[in-house]
């Protein structure tokens, strides 16, 4: 009886304010060991990668590519409108100065374009229709002289105004109607050596229907009182030949252009 009475006196021994105190639980514990049994019984989350943000640089390439092309698409086409209007303005100033033989009017000199010659001296067709007007302007009075004007010196297959001489002496042109430019490695240069060497005012240009209103225009771009005179086509240069030689012109017309209207030469 004893035994069974003391485990009761023990638990009644025991402070009521410390039973209490104990009966009172902790929210700030019950907290932290529920978060620790919920970290212990769910399963681990799977880890959803993140997205990247839209950087507004991506965009801003974008764009800026997009504003080089048109800018870059808007500069060629004013190029081309400009070297359109060029190539025009060469025709439209040597239209009113290109005569055929019978209506060439008289001048000082009658100037022959030079051009490619073969590799044994004799002149390219091209070259050889140049040659045979120029003597009918001759033999028609037009003027008392026949200006060779190209590349001198150099072989037999370099020199284009030994090749012009020969041809011309040939068929009867005297020597003394022949005068030799050999340094007219291009048309403005001809035209200034015509003006500045050989004291010509007033010119014949003759040269080929591709080339002769840029000749013209230079020739009168540097002072001279030029008429261009077309060398009709002797021969059957094929269509491929002329669409060469005219688009060669084309180029060559913009930037007889900008020698006079920029450069002023």
């Amino acid at each position: 009886m004893g035994g069974r009475i003391v485990p009761a006196l023990r638990e009644r021994s025991t402070p009521a304010p410390a039973r209490a105190a104990a009966s009172v639980k902790n929210p700030h514990h019950d907290h932290g060991v529920a978060a620790a049994a919920t970290a212990r019984t769910a399963p681990p989350a799977t880890a959803q990668p993140a997205r990247p943000l839209a950087s507004p640089w991506r965009w801003r390439g974008r764009a800026g590519r997009r504003r080089a092309v048109i800018a870059a698409a808007a500069l060629v086409a004013l190029v081309a409108a400009l070297a359109l209007a060029a190539h025009q303005q060469v025709l439209a100033a040597a239209a009113p100065f290109v005569r055929a033989v019978a209506d060439a009017p008289a001048a000082d000199a009658i100037v022959v374009l030079g051009a490619r010659i073969h590799a044994d001296g004799r002149p390219y067709s091209l070259l050889v229709d140049r040659l045979v007007t120029a003597e009918d302007l001759w033999r028609h009075g037009k003027a008392p002289r026949i200006v060779l004007s190209g590349r001198g010196g150099g072989g037999v297959g370099d020199d284009e105004v030994a090749a012009m001489r020969r041809f011309l002496a040939a068929r009867g042109v005297p020597d003394a109607a022949l005068v030799d430019d050999p340094l007219g490695l291009r048309t403005i240069d001809t035209m200034q050596r015509c003006r500045d060497v050989y004291g010509v005012a007033r010119a014949l240009v003759v040269t080929n229907p591709f080339h002769v209103h840029r000749a013209v225009f230079l020739a009168r771009s540097v002072g001279l009182a030029a008429h261009g005179v077309e060398a009709p086509y002797g021969h059957d240069y094929g269509t491929a030949t002329m669409l060469r030689n005219r688009a060669r012109e084309v180029a060559a017309r913009v930037w007889a252009w900008c020698e006079v209207a920029v450069a002023g030469r």
